[in-house]
């Protein structure tokens, strides 16, 4: 018996104060996180399992804790449930991205996508054609006739809600609603009132608008081409599109120049009413879903968050999510009020707040993101990129939209793009972060590696450090139940040798599918 090799030890935390009898133990591997005393999880630590209670090495040997399993054997787990996610829900589901025009009315001095300014004023201001975004859709519906998940589709650029590109955005928005897709938007905002009546009659679910600080500080950041303000205009088409029910998801992008004016911002959003008015609608919903078991309101959503930006350029300038949140904490935001405000901690807080309902088995999804798990990013010229930070980048292109048989020519680059996961990078294959950070983002490794098929840490470890003790904190502290969630290590243990054989070796997605449904992995 030892301890697994992907634990990890954690304190148990009530906000910012320890809770000093109990500690939190983490499975990265099945998912497993369970409360104990705080001397148990020191004998844990110590490999002193003989001095635990038997109920209690009993519980943390069928969760996962614990383990007879050697390295090796733990690692044919990883593998296993990594090729399982690839074969059966990686193959299923794809993303799309569509780029109307390369084209920005924005110079914003941290943009990732400097170089796309180089190829020439044509190039740059060339739109989509109806032609193209056509083909486009034929392609997707092919692809749904042969079984794949497309749910949704994001408009970026450039900056896609540019004013001149109302025809073929519209265009754009009603094949999404004729193929019944959610419709995201990633846009500046400053031309936002022109595609306002499109937006609002094919149902966007949501726009994602950057700000960098009021007034001045957000003008000098967030640059028109022409040099006039912004950042007044922005906020008017933000209160504008919520008055018409769109969903805004405000982006504050983080540096060394307008890292210490983020309580200004957040003292401007609440004397422009946009807390105060959101707080009004979360409550109307709250009293919709009561009454009728739904809770759509005539406003649009309103939320934002904080996330630091990396200038390569210039690093003297960056600043970490840490930073970040030691900056909330200190002009006054709670621990959870901060957690909820700051984009490497909503989606982590979010998942293990999932997690710990019980209502399904911990994710073991071995991929960062889209672009691992088949991303269309499709630009005006139909070039298919396999995420948006590369696109307009030489020999990065996984594709091609052939216009006239309206398929989807795909290279294998995408192919390859698949196997950047985890389970199958060695430095993250006996990382007890395993399933959490899975590798991170492919362009940030090509920063630090110059490869975009190595791993990036990054500040996974803190960040998960820091939210999941509060976050099970919070949960034990009302429950007071030492198994917070389900574990994969049961159902795994549920399998015969045969059965995990095919689950390594089949090449049939059928097959592999019924055996994990079998055992309740699916």
């Amino acid at each position: 018996m030892r301890i697994s090799t992907y634990e990890i030890l954690l304190p148990l935390m009530d906000g910012d104060e320890e809770i000093k009898d109990r500690a939190l133990l983490v499975n990265g591997l099945y998912g497993a996180y369970d409360v104990v005393a705080k001397g148990e999880a020191e004998k844990i630590s110590a490999g002193d399992f003989g001095a635990l209670p038997l109920a209690l090495r009993e519980r943390l040997l069928r969760r996962g804790h614990l383990t007879q399993k050697n390295q090796a054997e733990e690692l044919s787990d990883v593998k296993m449930l990594g090729r399982l996610h690839r074969m059966v829900h990686g193959r299923a589901v794809a993303g799309l991205t569509i780029m109307p025009t390369y084209d920005c009315n924005f110079r914003c001095p941290y943009c990732y996508e400097q170089h796309r300014l180089k190829k020439g004023q044509a190039w740059l201001e060339h739109t989509m054609s109806q032609k193209m975004a056509e083909a486009v859709f034929d392609a997707l519906k092919d692809y749904k006739k042969h079984g794949c998940i497309i749910k949704e589709c994001t408009l970026y650029g450039g900056e896609p809600l540019l004013a001149k590109n109302t025809t073929i955005v519209r265009q754009i928005l009603a094949h999404c609603r004729a193929m019944g897709l959610e419709i995201n938007v990633i846009t500046n905002g400053y031309d936002l009132e022109a595609h306002l009546d499109s937006l609002s009659e094919y149902g966007c679910d949501w726009l994602q608008i950057s700000l960098d600080g009021v007034g001045d500080m957000n003008n000098r950041r967030r640059i028109h081409k022409d040099g006039l303000p912004t950042y007044d205009r922005i906020m008017q088409n933000i209160e504008l599109a919520l008055q018409r029910g769109i969903g805004i998801l405000l982006r504050v992008n983080v540096g060394r120049e307008n890292f210490s004016h983020l309580e200004a911002l957040v003292k401007d959003l609440r004397a422009r009413g946009l807390i105060e008015k959101e707080e009004e609608r979360a409550a109307e919903e709250q009293k919709l879903r009561e009454a009728k078991g739904e809770g759509k309101t005539r406003r649009g959503k309103f939320s934002y968050y904080f996330r630091s930006v990396t200038d390569d350029r210039h690093p003297e300038n960056n600043v970490t999510g840490q930073m970040i949140m030691e900056e909330l904490l200190r002009i006054g935001f709670s621990p959870e009020e901060a957690m909820e405000h700051q984009l490497q901690y909503i989606s982590l807080a979010d998942t293990l707040r999932s997690l710990f309902r019980k209502e399904a088995l911990p994710a073991y999804s071995p991929a960062f993101c889209g672009a691992e798990q088949g991303m269309f990013v499709v630009d005006p010229f139909g070039t298919i990129y396999p995420c948006w930070n590369v696109v307009a980048l030489d020999k990065v292109e996984v594709g091609f939209m052939d216009v006239e048989t309206r398929q989807f020519m795909l290279n294998l680059a995408k192919a390859k793009w698949r196997t950047r996961t985890a389970d199958l990078m060695t430095a993250c294959q006996s990382c007890p972060y395993v399933f959490i950070c899975r590798g991170g983002c492919a362009c940030h490794a090509f920063r630090e590696h110059g490869s975009y098929f190595r791993e990036h840490c990054g500040e996974s470890r803190e960040t998960f450090n820091f939210i999941a003790p509060r976050i099970a904190g919070e949960v034990w502290m009302k429950s007071r139940e030492n198994e917070l969630s389900l574990s994969l290590a049961e159902p795994l243990s549920r399998l015969s040798v045969a059965q995990r054989e095919k689950l390594q070796t089949s090449s049939s997605s059928k097959e592999i599918s019924e055996i994990a449904k079998a055992a309740n992995l699916l």
